[in-house]
């Protein structure tokens, strides 16, 4: 589940740059809580719709697949660096509200359990 690497202060392109601004809006409501694509959409000054059809031109992904991609790259590096959260602390912080979806979410991404995953690398 690969992001793409764009940073806000690259070069690139204009979608690119979009695209580095929405996952920085993801990231921003992960730490407050839930991720809702309308309130992000409304920070951008555009509806939903368009929001994901832009994302989608971009990368050929919605936006809330992109946005679930950018919570479980956020989920894995707190599993690898903080072995004292648990898995509902890393839910959590990832903007799921609880550990049961946030565990099958990313069961369905890297076909296997957080603590799986957690284990398997530290080993």
């Amino acid at each position: 589940m690969a992001i793409p690497h764009y940073t806000s202060q690259s070069h690139g392109s204009k979608r690119e740059k979009f695209i580095a601004q929405f996952c920085a809006a993801v990231t921003s409501h992960m730490a407050h809580g839930k991720v809702s694509l309308e309130a992000i959409a409304q920070e951008f000054y555009i509806t939903r719709g368009q929001l994901n059809r832009r994302i989608k031109a971009e990368l050929g992904i919605t936006a809330q697949q992109l946005s679930l991609q950018v919570r479980m790259n956020h989920a894995k590096q707190l599993l690898l660096t903080n072995d004292e959260l648990t898995v509902a602390d890393v839910a959590f912080q990832c903007g799921f509200e609880d550990a049961t979806s946030f565990s099958r979410a990313f069961h369905r991404a890297f076909s296997m359990s957080p603590s799986e995953f957690r284990n398997d690398e530290i080993e």
